[in-house]
């Protein structure tokens, strides 16, 4: 056996070892069941990661007149979101969880974590598979309310009022906004396949860094 065949070989043990995660698995299952199993849990978590995960980036607007720099990697460097804008999208957020996920989540029977940990490849399958029909289902819920005119006036116009892409506004815009700058291409969130497919994929178009 070649050097090769005994990387794969290692890789393929590591990954499909169902130990590795078993322990951190039991912590939950045993420690934390009372929390998984709330309705809040998603909501809580959702939302958490959402601001923590912005906060770097809302650090950089807010500073950009210090940080001239941060000016190049912007993707419309020219335009700049004002305060009312971002704490309107935080407020967006805020209400989307409290008035829709959460009386979805509380809808939804809890379900238990199995005694079995999955190995990391199955973990790893698992979230590509999950991006993948996420990725189909929510292109055709965007299709359908881009098509049809009461679903867009009622639900779906709010997704538009944002044209200039900052960090709060990840979850409106998608695809580097091409999709807010040409409104009948790039429907799909992450992947771009899907749009290819239904002939909607548009390239990228990046603005000049302001000097």
């Amino acid at each position: 056996m070649d050097v090769a065949d005994t990387s794969v070989d290692i890789w393929i043990r590591f990954l499909g070892n169902d130990s590795l995660l078993q322990p951190l698995w039991d912590s939950m299952r045993l420690n934390y069941t009372d929390y998984l199993r709330s309705p809040l849990f998603p909501i809580v978590l959702t939302v958490s990661s959402y601001f923590v995960l912005c906060l770097p980036f809302l650090v950089c607007h807010i500073v950009r007149e210090r940080w001239p720099w941060v000016q190049q990697f912007k993707i419309q460097p020219s335009r700049r979101p004002a305060a009312s804008t971002l704490l309107h999208c935080a407020g967006v957020t805020l209400y989307n969880h409290a008035f829709l996920v959460l009386p979805a989540s509380v809808d939804m029977p809890p379900v238990d974590l199995p005694d079995q940990a999955p190995s990391l490849l199955e973990l790893i399958a698992g979230v590509i598979s999950n991006l993948l029909l996420f990725d189909l289902q929510y292109i055709i819920w965007h299709l359908i309310h881009h098509r049809i005119r009461w679903l867009y006036v009622t639900f779906h116009a709010i997704h538009h009022n944002y044209s200039s892409p900052f960090a709060l506004a990840t979850q409106c815009l998608g695809k580097h906004d091409v999709h807010h700058q040409k409104p009948n291409t790039n429907f799909a969130p992450h992947f771009s396949h899907w749009d290819k497919i239904f002939s909607t994929h548009a390239d990228f178009s990046f603005s000049t860094a302001m000097k």
